[in-house]
């Protein structure tokens, strides 16, 4: 029989390799791409996990940023790829939908489009002219949310916003495009919602996590550090009046706003996303998203949810959507499903695509977008909205689309 001592080392001796093994522990990225857990992982969940939550009591104490600096009209850096830019994305029950974005750019280059469906119209979804470029030129360097007709103003912090536009429309992705429709909107979006802002409202866990699986090193947070984008989303009503080819069309729309600004973006170091904002029926509110930009996040889950009969917002901690399961080869699903949990709830979200206009971002075409206009069942309760695929577009100009 063994003496105390002998077990001792031979206990020590098994955990200290069983410790060893599990520290060892590497698997290979999923595609090449997408990392995974290896042995330091929960470790490295606890201390950033830790980390982040000091700094969202500290976040607190100090209060929120000033909603004026928010929402002004950022001042481009110097950096060839400085950003300052608004979107809305915007459906109803009815199937209507409208999307619009506008991101100033240097030189006088916005990256615009405008994606109009009226289903009452018979006209499918109509596209400014240019798409699928959306490379559009300013006529003076000044600081507005607009380019070649199209335009978004703010006009009360986090209230009230207007979208106007006029100019031609073409009905995108049929053999009718050379038709080009004389078309003037003008809308107000008008929100008494709160807003959600990820550089301080999403959950410490869920984001430890995903920071998690990737190699850490002073580089990797030299990265992050120099990547970082200020981003927040709100939702809202945008009530528009919209004539095409003279006959007028007024309706209303639940619309997702947001604004998004940083010293660069640059679209190439976006391998694809997957980002689903929807209204239900009930009157919640939804966005629930994947995001694989490789030198900072492989795989990122981020987005919340707003429960209407609460009146909050809720931050997104799990979603069981994985990237490299669907459409990994440019061609995201149309009928597919996937779970989240937010606030406690797990909401079973069914998407359903009905249209699928595609555009490319950026002078260079540096990214695909598919913009898939859909209808979703939550939880059993209808809704409506879209999902945004994104993909790194390699061969730029030269695809064939």
């Amino acid at each position: 029989m063994f003496g105390i001592a002998e077990t001792t080392v031979i206990t020590c001796s098994v955990l200290l390799l069983f410790v060893w093994r599990l520290l060892e522990e590497s698997y290979p990225p999923i595609c090449g791409i997408y990392q995974r857990k290896n042995g330091l992982y929960w470790l490295k969940v606890l201390f950033m996990y830790t980390a982040l939550s000091l700094r969202k009591i500290v976040n607190k104490v100090r209060g929120r940023v000033h909603l004026s600096l928010l929402e002004s009209h950022q001042k481009l850096s110097e950096d060839e790829k400085a950003i300052d830019a608004v979107y809305l994305n915007g459906a109803n029950g009815d199937g209507d939908h409208l999307v619009v974005g506008l991101a100033r750019r240097k030189n006088l280059l916005v990256d615009g489009f405008l994606l109009l469906k009226i289903n009452s119209s018979g006209l499918g979804v109509l596209a400014t002219p240019k798409m699928p470029s959306t490379s559009l030129y300013k006529d003076v360097d000044d600081d507005t949310y607009s380019a070649e007709g199209l335009r978004i103003t703010p006009i009360e912090d986090m209230r009230k916003y207007s979208l106007t536009y006029e100019g031609k429309m073409k009905a995108y992705g049929t053999s009718n495009e050379d038709i080009l429709y004389a078309v003037k909107i003008d809308a107000i979006w008008i929100s008494d919602l709160p807003y959600f802002n990820f550089d301080t409202d999403m959950d410490p866990l869920r984001l430890a996590s995903d920071m998690a699986y990737e190699p850490w090193s002073k580089s990797y947070f030299d990265t992050l550090q120099k990547v970082h984008q200020t981003h927040y989303e709100q939702f809202g009503t945008l009530r528009a009046k919209a004539t095409i080819g003279g006959k007028v069309f007024d309706f209303k729309l639940d619309t997702l706003r947001d604004h998004s600004f940083g010293e660069f973006r640059e679209w190439r170091t976006f391998k694809r996303y997957g980002c689903h904002w929807f209204t239900t029926a009930d009157g919640d509110h939804f966005n629930i998203s994947k995001i694989c930009c490789p030198i900072s996040f492989s795989r990122l889950t981020v987005g919340y949810v707003y429960s209407k009969k609460q009146r909050k917002l809720y931050p997104v901690t799990e979603c069981d959507l994985e990237l490299y399961q669907h459409g990994a080869f440019g061609n995201p699903p149309k009928d597919y499903a996937f779970t989240a949990k937010a606030g406690g709830e797990t909401y079973a979200v069914q998407v359903n695509v009905k249209d699928t206009p595609q555009f490319f971002i950026s002078k260079d075409w540096e990214a695909k977008i598919l913009e898939n206009l859909c209808t979703v069942t939550v939880n059993g309760v209808k809704g409506w909205g879209a999902a945004e695929w994104q993909y790194r577009n390699i061969q730029g100009k030269c695809i064939h689309y």
